[in-house]
């Protein structure tokens, strides 16, 4: 039987928590503020951290065969953090943050197909319970469990192609990140691939706005320092709660605390409806996710 302890729980309760914050800031960045300089500033704050994990844990090991999913990581981590951006942006939070439940299903299929790994009864279970949480957190209020209002509402909804988008990088990422650590350190690769995304997303920013094109507009300095504090806390809490208990338990607790976060966040700092369809799909989705990750 797992036994875990209580601050391996509060790690990744902590973890979630500085995620779900870093959701909060992203959102609430004003729209005059591009999607490159969120993206920017948003690995700016994780690059302390993981410098400092590098170095404290001095395993510095680095192979060529590094570069072929290393550079195919990084072009997935800039396409899935610019559409994720964009999309809850666009719609809300406790609609766009459940869709990501759909990443350890995505991820699962990935790894099947890639790598061989053959999805447990519990993880089929778990799709199958996920499916049934998004279809019912879509369903329109007051009119009854219907596939063809589901579909519309989903299709209507302006940030779900974007968040789409972000669902299939984020799911592919996991199996590149595997071939990667086969090639270097955990912490090299951590490192290398946020300073590479912070390379290409100031890379933009220069060539469209030059220098003066970092200088976040009105209003926009004070959640982008927010957005890259909580990431930066939120992945050093991760990575302490990867040494206190098992990586399945610290993402099933940060996922669940990213779905309730998103509830409350929604309600309270941007007016979303709380409506019974969300409650019962997060609830389903609450379920569906952990069993896929403990596999």
């Amino acid at each position: 039987m797992l036994t875990v302890s209580l601050t391996a729980i509060l790690l990744s309760l902590g973890c979630g928590v500085g995620f779900a914050g870093a959701d909060y800031f992203r959102k609430a960045v004003p729209a005059a503020c591009a999607n490159a300089l969120v993206l920017f500033y948003f690995m700016l704050g994780q690059v302390p951290i993981l410098g400092a994990v590098l170095l404290y844990t001095g395993d510095g090991r680095f192979t060529t065969g590094y570069w072929l999913p290393g550079l195919v990581d990084v072009a997935l981590g800039v396409g899935a953090n610019l559409m994720f951006v964009a999309a809850v942006r666009r719609s809300p939070l406790s609609l766009m943050i459940p869709l990501l439940a759909l990443v350890p299903v995505l991820t699962t299929l990935a790894a099947a197909i890639v790598l061989g790994e053959i999805p447990s009864l519990n993880q089929m279970s778990g799709t199958v319970l996920i499916v049934i949480g998004l279809f019912a957190l879509y369903s329109p209020s007051g009119q009854g469990v219907r596939l063809s209002a589901t579909l519309r509402a989903l299709r209507h909804e302006p940030g779900v192609p974007p968040m789409l988008i972000t669902i299939i990088g984020w799911s592919l990422t996991p199996v590149f990140d595997k071939l990667c650590i086969a090639a270097s350190s955990v912490s090299v690769h951590g490192l290398a691939q946020v300073i590479a995304i912070l390379l290409v997303s100031g890379s933009w920013v220069l060539l469209t706005n030059g220098i003066r094109g970092f200088v976040p507009p009105t209003g926009s300095a004070v959640p982008l320092v927010g957005a890259a504090i909580s990431a930066g806390v939120g992945y050093g809490l991760q990575l302490a709660a990867y040494q206190a208990t098992m990586v399945a338990v610290v993402e099933g607790l940060k996922r669940v605390t990213g779905l309730l976060a998103s509830l409350v966040v929604g309600r309270i700092m941007f007016a979303e409806p709380l409506t019974t369809p969300k409650l019962i799909g997060i609830a389903i989705l609450a379920v569906g996710v952990p069993l896929i990750l403990f596999g």
